[in-house]
């Protein structure tokens, strides 16, 4: 019994914070639009037969999902395909308009913002880019904001912008709450500055989880319903697909995997605790055991240098590789354990370090994650630098063609 005398059972029932309401038939239809729009992405220009194909449904299921796009000309018709040998009807492939809706992505890390409007297919059309310093003012931040965003969007109509930033971020208020590396980002109203100077709608998240969409909608992870998208350098991040959605705390809470803790009585972290995962597997951290080591410039130390230095028959540099390696292994493998989501895309400095670190750490991986049948799959990204933009567009589709109710 509860404290009051109710059954627990009448107390959660009388709780209507806990009730989901049912999906609605317009919720219904923008999750089957979005399903598709994902589904054409990965197949690239295809036919409305083709499509159907693919998701399991007749063609005029796919017609009626389909003619709102191609009212609103977000999608168009090529070209009749002549029919294969067995005959039939020519096909008129789809695909995105290659002149817009346009997609508006901003990147706001510690060091630079980046600004890109993006086509439907994914395609970068315009890219501005502006950098500050660590400790810049948030009225400096906002400046550089301004401008990198007024060079691509400020002309154009946009359906709507995705913001990814560094640091925790409450996305119900659409600002930034801390972030450790650059504190004039703490407090930054980043949803309400775009929207008041561009007029479309404006979302922001998490860096990790952005870029996760990033992976979801436009690379790897296309082809995968359970991933984790991996940031790394000089901070580290998860942003987890799970059936194909992005995982998310309340109000955009969750996603800081570096404070999570590996070492009870390790160093100090900059978020004030010890033993963080961040301690022991960032660049920090692998520019003072290069220095400690006696490793060449190892205050600029980074993946691709340290494996130059392997390829060059350095066997100290070797062991760091592979220390690294390991370090980063044992907070995907603590995933691995909570989450299981079985294929983790690195992004960031890891990437640099090409096949042997991916190697190693795919080593590393398999020896530390649970034994359950098929270890977990490492995959280096193939375009690490982009995919966070990608990810603001996909943070917009993903709003757009929401499966939410």
């Amino acid at each position: 019994m509860a404290p009051s005398g109710k059954p627990q059972a009448d107390l959660v029932f009388s709780d209507q914070s806990s009730r989901r309401p049912l999906i609605t038939t317009s919720a219904i239809g923008a999750a089957n639009r979005r399903r598709v729009l994902e589904t054409l992405h990965r197949l690239g220009p295809s036919s409305r037969a083709q499509l159907a194909r693919s998701l399991g449904v007749n063609r005029a299921t796919i017609a009626t999902i389909l003619q709102p796009l191609l009212d609103s000309a977000t999608l168009v018709e090529g070209d009749p395909v002549a029919p294969s040998e067995a005959g039939g009807k020519p096909a008129r492939p789809l695909w995105f308009r290659g002149d817009g809706p346009w997609l508006g992505a901003v990147h706001l890390s510690p060091d630079f913002v980046v600004a890109a409007r993006i086509a439907f297919d994914g395609t970068i059309h315009e890219m501005h880019h502006a950098a500050y310093s660590r400790d810049a003012s948030t009225d400096e931040i906002t400046a550089c904001l301004h401008q990198v965003t007024d060079g691509c969007f400020a002309a154009e109509a946009l359906v709507g912008i995705g913001v990814a930033a560094a640091g925790m971020v409450d996305t119900s208020t659409g600002s930034v709450i801390s972030m450790h590396l650059t504190p004039g980002l703490n407090g930054l109203p980043v949803v309400a500055l775009l929207e008041k100077r561009f007029g479309a709608t404006t979302l922001v998240d998490h860096h990790p989880r952005v870029q996760a969409l990033g992976d979801r909608w436009f690379g790897l992870g296309r082809e995968i319903q359970d991933f984790a998208s991996v940031y790394t350098g000089e901070a580290l991040g998860f942003g987890i697909v799970h059936g194909g959605e992005v995982l998310r705390g309340e109000n955009g809470a969750g996603g800081e995997s570096g404070h999570t803790i590996v070492q009870l009585d390790g160093d100090e972290c900059r978020c004030g605790r010890r033993g963080c995962w961040e301690t022991v597997a960032t660049l920090g951290w692998l520019r003072d055991r290069a220095a400690a080591v006696g490793l060449p410039h190892a205050d600029t130390l980074d993946s691709r240098s340290l494996a130059a230095l392997v390829a060059d028959g350095s066997d100290d540099a070797a062991a760091l590789l592979d220390l690294y390696a390991r370090n980063l292994a044992i907070g995907i493998a603590n995933n691995e354990q909570i989450l299981a989501p079985g294929h983790y895309i690195m992004h960031g400095d890891a990437c640099t370090g090409g096949e042997a670190l991916r190697t190693a750490l795919q080593t590393w991986v398999t020896r530390l994650a649970p034994e359950r049948g098929q270890p977990p799959t490492v995959f280096f990204a193939e375009d690490p630098d982009q995919i966070t933009l990608l990810g603001g567009a996909g943070l917009v589709l993903s709003s757009v063609f929401s499966t939410q109710a």
